[in-house]
């Protein structure tokens, strides 16, 4: 990964801000509406730092932008805090589902294994 500057981490906090700016003479009102927006600039802002910070292969990777940079994000939108909080829950969710079909289809497989063992085709 590039080496992040002061100065990198000053392009980006001008960035936010700018953005912040903007953000603000919205208006919105709605809370939902808010997040919304926010969700919508990271996920065209983040992959741009990304692009601008990182290598081809550490896209590839489970790899992510620094922290001196992504501290910025809840800086200038506190909001995004929430974002990440709901996709956190989201994500928590979808685990314990499929944990769950999992052990239901273990459950279904032992059952069957053990019924197999007692057939009697003699």
């Amino acid at each position: 990964m590039k080496k992040i500057t002061q100065q990198d981490i000053e392009i980006v906090k001008g960035e936010l801000a700018a953005k912040r700016k903007e953000f603000e003479e919205l208006g919105l009102r709605s809370l939902e509406k808010r997040l919304k927006w926010i969700r919508e600039f990271f996920n065209d802002y983040i992959p741009k730092l990304e692009k601008r910070y990182m290598s081809k292969e550490e896209l590839k990777e489970c790899k992510f932008l620094p922290n001196e940079l992504r501290i910025q994000f809840y800086i200038f939108f506190p909001e995004h805090g929430l974002n990440m909080a709901n996709y956190s829950q989201e994500l928590a969710c979808e685990l314990a589902k499929e944990r769950q079909k999992k052990r239901k289809c273990r459950q279904y497989l032992d059952f069957a294994v053990n019924r197999f063992y007692f057939r009697h085709d003699d």
